[in-house]
């Protein structure tokens, strides 16, 4: 077991990293910085322009001087596909070496153009009598995974993995607090994808990727405004969700409540599932989690307890020059970054 990992999540809009410790007492982050990337490098998760990318990877690394140039890498994008399925069990190792022969009818990717990974949920037994895995499968795009490799190995950087985002926020952010109420949604809220999980100490049993996010709202005031992406992006941080006296939280509202009908049809959909749970609560995380007015809208149409999660209450940050005040501020965005360098550490 490596004594410490690094985690790189190219978002939509910045790249951040993060070098977690194991140490005595738990791991540690002991590194992170984020960068801004070029306009439209990445788009909805998806890396457009490899070369921008990983320039803007080498200035990020160049100022955070993290300690180890093996990586690992997250993907979460409309070119994934999450699918919760259902297949004979068997031994890890067996059911990982024949998922390529088992699953084709799940995906709508030819399986020899994807790479495959695989959660398992829980086991059962059918109507039949037949011992049972319930599976979340993820198959991803293999030219779009490569294109993340690509741009890492261009930076200068060794790639030794590739997680899928929502489990990394899981990995960084589930909690076994609030599990004799029901399962806990994670939802981490980035410029152009948000991620969706729903687990119960740790396991995943749903994961929905929305091509959505910031960037929507922003659009929208920069259309409503008539203001460059700049200063839109600005306005947007000003605003308020559920300020209907001006034009600007008038727009916000109106994309954020679009935002949650979608977490809402989603959740929805997972608790029409054969074997869902009840829900507990809701953690957002993600570079849209600080939007003000955001958690009150969402607690209010999901009617559950909605909070700003920080992996700093977890993962203590060493040798930092940032306070309390300004690792609450930064913690959110960093849970994905955090989340895989903590697999890389397993």
């Amino acid at each position: 077991m490596p004594s410490n990992a690094v985690g790189v999540d190219i978002g939509t809009r910045t790249i951040a990293v993060a070098e977690v410790k194991s140490a005595r007492g738990g791991e540690v982050v002991t590194n992170f910085g984020g960068v801004e990337l070029p306009q439209d490098a990445v788009r909805e998760g998806e890396i457009l322009d490899v070369p921008a990318v990983s320039s803007a990877l080498r200035e990020l690394l160049s100022s955070a001087k993290v300690g180890s140039k093996r990586v690992w890498l997250g993907v979460a994008n409309q070119r994934v596909v999450v699918r919760q399925v259902d297949l004979p069990w068997l031994e890890e190792k067996e059911l990982r070496q024949s998922l390529q022969y088992q699953v084709q009818e799940y995906i709508p990717i030819p399986v020899e153009d994807a790479e495959l990974d695989v959660h398992i949920v829980d086991e059962f037994t059918s109507d039949e009598g037949e011992r049972m895995q319930r599976l979340l499968l993820v198959a991803a795009h293999r030219d779009m995974v490569s294109a993340h490799v690509e741009a890492a190995t261009q930076a200068g950087l060794k790639p030794i993995g590739v997680d899928l985002n929502p489990f990394s926020v899981l990995r960084a952010m589930g909690d076994d607090r609030q599990f004799d109420q029901g399962s806990q949604v994670l939802i981490d809220v980035g410029a152009g994808v948000t991620n969706i999980i729903v687990h119960a100490h740790g396991v995943p049993s749903f994961v929905r990727i929305l091509v959505l996010g910031g960037d929507d709202m922003t659009r929208a005031l920069g259309a409503g405004l008539s203001l460059p992406p700049e200063e839109a992006e600005a306005a947007k941080r000003q605003a308020v969700v559920g300020a209907d006296s001006d034009t600007a939280g008038r727009i916000v509202t109106e994309q954020a409540d679009a935002f949650i009908d979608e977490v809402r049809s989603s959740l929805d959909y997972y608790q029409a599932q054969t074997g869902s749970t009840q829900l507990s609560g809701v953690v957002l995380t993600g570079g849209g989690a600080a939007l003000p007015g955001l958690t009150d809208r969402l607690a209010d149409t999901l009617r559950l307890p909605v909070e700003i999660g920080n992996p700093f209450d977890r993962y203590k940050a060493k040798n930092t020059v940032y306070g309390d005040d300004d690792l609450a501020r930064v913690g959110p965005s960093l849970a994905t970054a955090i989340g895989l360098a903590l697999g890389g550490l397993e």
